[in-house]
């Protein structure tokens, strides 16, 4: 036993030696991650961590451990507390008159934009807020003055959604900062040098193709890190393979950068010394000039301190160099820790660092020549082809070790593993490499060649369709990426969506699922979308209510987002353009369309049915959409819900005059712009157990008047207001009760069958 101790202790010594960056980082970032729960545990971690490091490496490597650790901790708990100190002191402040410089260029454009700022006056001056403005766009380093309020973070109000709060506190931000009107600009030389700069660059990397074509837009993705618009069914493909890093700029495409300028420098004679003051400041600058992602920023720190080996004539080190990179960062902010590109970012780098000899050995065969022959006597042309199954080993073992050091973490923050990655990555990294190469050619074309570097993004146009076509390759093979931690329970999930638009989605587990509406363009994109993705929910159709754009999911996003087969509208003809996409652009997508009919029953997942009580008046295009309505109820597991969506007191009146069976335990109502909802004559009609009812707070023809909320209950019907518990899910328990809960409730409403 001691023999065995003394070995590992051996072991553990001779690694913290060769390694002492990287370890000492790992320690620090672990009494960081304590910290977290609470800082007297942090520093009791620093503590053990020093003790570890002086019984297995000595006393100076316990000591860094120990020191490095509670510097750390320290740092991290003081921005937490002044994180959140300006977070109130923000939220309590009154309204009025705000300057602030911007750090990034402004997303968005026309009336509304978007950008990180720092606060420049005010008690709270240096506080970083998230800057919703009007008017022209700023750029990076601009000084913007607006009139405006300060409000929350955006919290998460559904189940699977992203926390974007959470997101934008560990980026040090405060508050959201909202203006009345137009702001005021005051644009320096340097930073409208730095924009003219920043956009000549991506201007010149798609000189000679169509602005929005798909060659375009995939080549600007991989070049210079922007995201296309609109272009869902891309990303996805990209997502699916296990290989988005290529999509978009990170530390691979820095690498490659410092690769080609090292090969360049190379042909040219520079003394490897020399050429290391070269490389530095043209992956600083590529990282700048595709607007400094922390992915890109951290890969090019850890290039400097890489090829910084070089400079002072030591052997470089890849895990010191990661080591030395994110000991800086926990030093600095250890915020950075919890964000999920910062840890898949750090830990790949770590799993191909360590784990690349292990995987190596899987692919050994590749490397055995044919024949048993000293290398001089080799044929040239089986040379060749053994150089090249070397090379294809040692991409496998590279891309094996990524893909099993990822795999963990990409399942924890996305619920999804993709084993086919080992494979697509042979594929697209050499074609990004590719890509990369001719779109920077391009650049430096541009001001002496422009038809060379015109006909340059042409060919490049082809290898980024080769790109997308591989990715759908690849993304297409089963079971090459697969949702871990998925919903495989049937559930009606009712989405919390503002300034009314609805969205809920009912789904049978692992037997299909319906979306029935999908909320505005923004909503879909920005909560539906991904929660469904996070939930491992796959709709293939789509009911639709009305033709209110809030209820849409702007039409095409939808269908390149989901498998959608069929749809089912109110309706044939609207005013409403995203409506008129659905009826005119999804057929050419292979979606079926079929329209509601009274009477009329569909077949839902999970047994269930959906029964149509209403159908709105075909001709009467002219009419407010929320006067358009399909009514439905749901019958389910013996459970009826009622979906009346945003109609009025108008259509209550057509289904009561209809006569018809309304009865149900449950009704999903939204708000009718103009009409009151939910009438006496109905609710005795439909005689509910419970009523969950949408209620934004904007625009005031959404808000559920509290008055009316009381009159519910006063006839003993339960409520379940969504202002309050944000989206809502609906499911039928073991015991056969109908259970409603809402994501920021903690206690559910239970049905009991009547």
């Amino acid at each position: 036993m001691r023999k065995i101790e003394s070995d590992l202790r051996g072991r553990l010594k001779l690694f913290c030696g060769r390694h002492p960056l990287f370890v000492t980082a790992l320690m620090t970032a672990l009494c960081v991650a304590v910290a977290d729960a609470h800082p007297a545990r942090g520093l009791l971690a620093g503590l053990v961590s020093g003790a570890a490091g002086v019984y297995f490496a000595g006393r100076r490597h316990g000591l860094a451990w120990l020191l490095c650790g509670w510097v750390a901790v320290a740092n991290y708990t003081w921005r937490d507390g002044s994180g959140k100190a300006a977070e109130r002191e923000l939220l309590a402040a009154p309204g009025g008159w705000v300057r602030a410089r911007v750090l990034k260029d402004a997303q968005g454009g026309g009336r509304y934009w978007v950008a990180p700022a720092r606060l420049l006056a005010g008690g709270r001056a240096g506080a970083k807020v998230l800057w919703e403005g009007r008017g022209e766009a700023p750029v990076a380093g601009a000084v913007v003055t607006g009139r405006g309020n300060f409000g929350p973070l955006p919290e998460p109000r559904n189940r699977g959604e992203f926390d974007r709060a959470a997101w934008l506190r560990r980026q040090g931000m405060a508050a959201v900062f909202r203006t009345d009107w137009g702001d005021t600009l005051e644009t320096g030389r340097l930073a409208v040098l730095g924009a003219r700069i920043r956009h000549g660059f991506r201007d010149r990397v798609t000189t000679g193709l169509l602005e929005d074509s798909q060659e375009a837009n995939v080549i600007r993705a991989v070049v210079i890190g922007e995201t296309p618009p609109d272009a869902d069914a891309l990303i996805a493909a990209f997502r699916n393979s296990g290989t988005l890093h290529v999509f978009s700029v990170s530390g691979l495409h820095v690498a490659m950068v410092g690769s080609i300028g090292w090969l360049l420098l190379s042909w040219a004679g520079v003394p490897r010394r020399r050429a290391v003051l070269v490389l530095l400041p043209l992956v600083f600058g590529y990282s700048w000039i595709t607007g400094n992602s922390a992915p890109a920023v951290r890969s090019a720190w850890m290039a400097a301190v890489f090829l910084g080996a070089f400079v002072f004539r030591r052997p470089p080190d890849l895990l010191n160099a990661l080591g030395a990179v994110l000991l800086g960062a926990m030093l600095w902010d250890g915020r950075m820790l919890f964000q999920p590109g910062v840890q898949l970012s750090y830990g790949v780098v770590a799993a191909i660092a360590v784990g690349t000899a292990w995987t190596s050995k899987a692919f050994k065969w590749m490397t055995v020549p044919e024949l048993y022959l000293p290398a001089q006597m080799i044929p040239r042309w089986q040379s060749f082809w053994l150089k090249r199954r070397r090379g294809v080993a040692q991409s496998l073992g590279v891309s094996l070790a990524a893909g099993v050091g990822s795999a963990p973490l990409t399942a924890f923050h996305f619920g999804l593993v993709t084993p086919v990655s080992v494979l697509a990555n042979l594929v697209l990294v050499p074609l990004v490499f590719v890509l990369l190469v001719a779109g920077l050619m391009a650049v430096a074309l541009s001001p002496v060649a422009p038809p060379v570097a015109r006909t340059v993004n042409r060919l490049n146009g082809m290898v980024a369709n080769a790109s997308v076509v591989s990715a759908e390759f690849f993304a297409a093979i089963p079971n090459g990426h697969i949702h871990v931690g998925r919903e495989s329970r049937p559930v009606l999930l009712v989405y919390d969506l503002g300034h009314g638009a609805a969205a809920a989605c009912f789904s049978g587990g692992s037997n299909g699922a319906v979306l029935i509406d999908c909320g505005d363009r923004h909503s879909f994109r920005r909560c539906v979308m991904p929660s469904l993705r996070q939930l491992g929910i796959e709709p293939d159709s789509v009911v639709l209510s009305h033709p209110d754009g809030g209820h849409l999911g702007g039409a095409a996003a939808v269908w390149q987002a989901f498998p959608i087969r069929q749809v089912l509208v109110p309706v044939q003809l609207s005013r409403s353009p995203s409506f008129r996409a659905w009826m005119e652009n999804a057929p050419k997508a292979g979606i079926r369309i079929g329209q509601v009919a009274v009477p009329g029953w569909h077949a839902f997942p999970d047994g269930a049915s959906l029964e149509i009580l209403h159908a709105p008046d075909p001709l009467a295009v002219n009419a407010l959409a929320d006067d358009r309505v399909a009514v439905f109820r749901l019958h389910w597991r013996g459970w009826k819900l009622l979906l009346t969506s945003d109609a009025g007191m108008g259509t209550e009146r057509k289904l009561l005059d209809a006569g018809l069976d309304l009865s149900a335990d449950l009704i999903i109502a939204g708000r009718h712009r103009t009409d009151l909802t939910l009438c006496d004559a109905f609710l005795n009609a439909v005689n509910p157990q419970a009523i969950l009812a949408s209620n934004a707070p904007f625009p005031v023809e959404e808000k559920l008047d509290p008055g009316t909320v009381d009159y519910w209950k006063s006839r003993s019907i339960q409520v379940v207001d969504q202002a309050e518990s944000g989206g809502v899910t609906v499911r039928v328990d073991d015991a056969g009760n109908l259970r409603i809960e809402g994501f920021l409730c903690a206690t559910p409403v239970v049905l009991k069958h009547r």
